[in-house]
């Protein structure tokens, strides 16, 4: 390939007849490549490079140019009298681009094509490989959806030009391919050729190899002639046959083998031959490269069946599908494959491979999208028991044949479980699943706006239905989005120079938008735990970790044609070992926030309170979860009697009033005294012991108890004058979870925010 560094001249026509000339003048690249490869390749000679722009000018002056669909990539000049001139601009558009050229009164006087090619150098092999592997996938699905003894049947071109352009799409990777072609070379370099016996008439004068049938031929043969008198054999045998009938050796290439191959190619030519009749009756001009393309293929069937080998080879009366030769040789091989596979891809349609190559384009980043899915969806399929086979999610059968349902935008998911020492998992992997916009926290959703990540895989326990896992923080989302165009981390990530960055925003150079965007996955779809970036660079994968685990995370990893998918498989391996962990501190993490959204927030507390323990400076526990016991009081010299001992005391029996001890109870921080007509104590006491411990009556008495303690044994809490709170009110009255009557004096436990509700002034 050849750049072009300066202007280029271009031809439209119309009819045979050049209505002007065009020339371009690049500010980005510029190539012309010979007639031979854009045939090869199915591209236009003259190509642009995608993002360039190219100034142009046509010869004759009142014309003007258009995109031949409208798409915005043609911008004449808004002056009448300078309408000749523009710009295009190609923007993301690649593959063919139709052009027109209009008179003043809107007439089509002239047309002509240009290729868009893709920024990344090695695009056309990525485009091939990924729709020979996306076409082999959906054969091998359609051969699992039907019986191989119904396997054969009479495939129909196509109804409309999309099924024609959809089908030869996977056709063109069967038999257009550059293993197909070389495999068609070398069967007609190195055919398979066999020995087979020839009849000759051999004439008696000259020497041969006898054998029994000569020998007997020699003895009994007509039209004799007497042999010499003097001749050794004139005494035993008086005369010989003129002739006799001998059989030689001969290599053939009329082999069982070769007729097979002839059969195929025929085949192929034939299906070729309809779906270009089809699109020529349909009559569409925006049909042409299609015509072409598949002419050309067409064209290159015919050469090859114009071969020698093929000269002398009969029509095969048997097809030798469990031939050595066809399953092993080299070339033959390749041709039974297509064979097996050419019906069932000529029956399929692929309504979203219009995004791919509908009307000449050829968007490589939406095929790299689809190629992606079934890449991911092979490590799925490993790693998980699906619920059914793909091929029920995945292929629909329509009236002319079978529909892939893949299409970009249209939600697909497939289901299965998973099974570990530790956790057994439903999941789902979706294509294109939207989070919509919800202010529900205990639904699935976003809390800001819609959002789609191209695909989602969402773990969770078994036990629970996805409304309850959702409902219960117990679901995990983790989302991947396909990017083409990005061919270096350093296009994500950036560098650690935040003021060069800052300087690349500045001048519209940025390109870490993929990276915020896998931010935004991560903040706003609820429960995603990981969000990460898919492209065909040649660097490490790049995984950062929110805190120690490897979930919540962030990264980007490298998946391309022709290499291999192990680094991505064992990143999923590894994030379901980490949800099957219940020991994680993500599993800790989503419990306490499942609990703290349970139920609304209390009151707002807008008064000081102690941030951090007065001990070891930690920050404070919630005020809703930080548990008061609120004791009873029954006097003055009670009260003084626990400032002074730091002790307070509870009952302990199975009686009506005694302390219940819950977890709540035995974990409280504060204590907070009532006592008569429902007032509260001023301020708190700090619990300083870490659980209440036992007491007898006799010792309690030694610690000179106002009163006589009436029970064998009590539980008593270490206590201090909680200084925090020195001076603090409570309206008792106001607590909701207080005791009356008969149950005032008995134990129970609040929070420090129910009680906080309830300060007021001091008296």
């Amino acid at each position: 390939m050849t750049s072009v560094p300066s202007e280029e001249i271009f031809e439209f026509a119309l009819d045979g007849f050049v209505a002007t000339r065009m020339t371009i003048f690049p500010s980005g690249p510029l190539w012309r490549i010979p007639a031979a490869e854009a045939t090869e390749y199915g591209e236009e000679p003259l190509q642009l490079q995608e993002n360039g722009r190219y100034e142009y000018e046509l010869s004759v002056i009142g014309l003007s140019l258009h995109a031949e669909t409208g798409n915005g990539v043609v911008r004449p000049n808004i002056n009448p009298k300078q309408s000749h001139c523009g710009t295009i601009e190609p923007g993301l558009n690649t593959g063919r681009l139709a052009l027109v050229v209009q008179n003043g009164e809107g007439k089509v006087v002239g047309k002509a094509a240009l290729e868009v090619r893709s920024l990344k150098v090695d695009y056309r092999d990525h485009y091939r490989q990924m729709m020979s592997d996306i076409t082999d996938r959906c054969v091998s699905l359609l051969l699992d959806l039907r019986s191989p003894t119904a396997l054969r049947f009479v495939p129909d071109p196509g109804k409309s030009a999309d099924t024609i352009h959809q089908r030869f799409a996977f056709l063109r990777t069967l038999i257009g391919s550059r293993p197909f072609r070389d495999a068609l070379h070398r069967i007609t370099i190195q055919p398979h050729r066999r020995w087979e016996p020839e009849e000759t008439i051999h004439d008696i004068r000259r020497g041969f190899r006898p054998d029994a049938h000569s020998l007997k031929q020699l003895a009994k043969g007509s039209r004799r002639v007497p042999l010499p008198n003097l001749h050794p054999l004139k005494q035993s045998v008086p005369s010989l046959p003129e002739q006799i009938t001998i059989y030689r050796n001969v290599q053939t290439d009329d082999t069982p083998e070769n007729r097979f191959v002839m059969f195929a190619l025929q085949s192929f030519t034939s299906f070729l031959n309809k779906m270009r009749h089809k699109l020529e009756v349909l009559g569409n001009g925006a049909d042409a490269r299609l015509r072409a393309e598949i002419k050309s293929l067409e064209s290159e069937l015919e050469l090859t069946l114009s071969a020698e080998i093929f000269r002398g080879v009969s029509p095969p009366d048997m097809l030798p599908l469990g031939s050595p030769v066809l399953q092993r040789k080299e070339g033959y091989r390749e041709v039974l494959q297509a064979w097996l596979k050419f019906d069932m891809a000529a029956r399929l349609v692929w309504h979203g491979g219009d995004d791919v190559y509908g009307a000449g384009q050829r968007d490589i980043a939406t095929l790299y999208e689809y190629w992606v899915f079934f890449k991911l969806l092979d490590i799925v399929a490993v790693i998980f028991e699906l619920d059914k086979p793909a091929v029920d999610s995945l292929i629909e059968e329509t009236s002319d044949g079978f529909g892939l349902k893949l299409k970009s935008g249209r939600h697909l998911s497939i289901r299965g479980t998973f099974e570990s020492a530790g956790r057994k998992l439903c999941i789902e992997f979706s294509y294109n699943r939207t989070f919509s916009e919800s202010k529900k926290r205990d639904v699935t959703g976003s809390w800001t706006k819609n959002m789609r990540p191209d695909y989602t895989l969402s773990l969770w326990p078994s036990e629970f239905s996805p409304e309850d896992a959702e409902l219960q923080e117990l679901m995990v989302h983790v989302h991947f989005d396909a990017k083409y165009r990005v061919e270096k981390l350093a296009e994500l990530f950036g560098g650690d120079d935040a003021d060069a960055e800052e300087r690349q925003e500045g001048r519209g150079t940025w390109k870490r938008a993929d990276l915020l965007k896998m931010h935004a996955y991560r903040d706003a779809i609820r429960r995603t735990q990981g969000a990460y970036i898919l492209y065909p660079g040649n660097d490490k994968p790049a995984k950062y970790s929110g805190f120690s685990e490897l979930l919540p995370g962030l990264g980007a990893f490298v998946l391309k044609p022709g290499t291999g998918d192990a680094v991505l498989s064992k990143f999923i391996c590894d994030v379901v070992e980490h949800v099957c962990d219940r020991a994680t501190s993500r599993e800790r993490q989503s419990y306490h926030v499942y609990h703290a959204n349970k139920e609304p927030a209390g009151h707002p507390i807008v008064q000081l309170i102690p941030e951090c323990e007065l001990d070891s400076k930690l920050r404070h526990t919630p005020p809703a979860e930080t548990i008061v016991l609120v004791g009873w009081c029954r006097s003055d010299d009670h009260r003084k009697w626990i400032v002074k001992e730091k002790l307070y005391n509870c009952r302990m029996d199975t009686t009506a009033g005694s302390l219940r001890l819950n977890p709540e109870i035995a974990g409280a921080r504060y204590l907070l005294l009532h006592g008569e007509g429902a007032k509260a104590i001023l301020g708190l006491f700090r619990i300083s012991s870490k659980g209440p411990r036992v007491i007898s009556k006799d010792a309690l008495k030694k610690r000179e108890y106002p009163g006589e303690p009436k029970h064998d044994n009590y539980l008593i809490f270490d206590v201090e004058v909680a200084t925090e709170f020195e001076g603090f009110g409570w309206d008792y009255s106001k607590l909701d979870t207080r005791q009356g009557n008969r149950k005032s004096a008995w134990p129970y436990a609040v929070t420090l925010a129910e009680l906080l509700a309830t300060r007021r002034p001091a008296e």
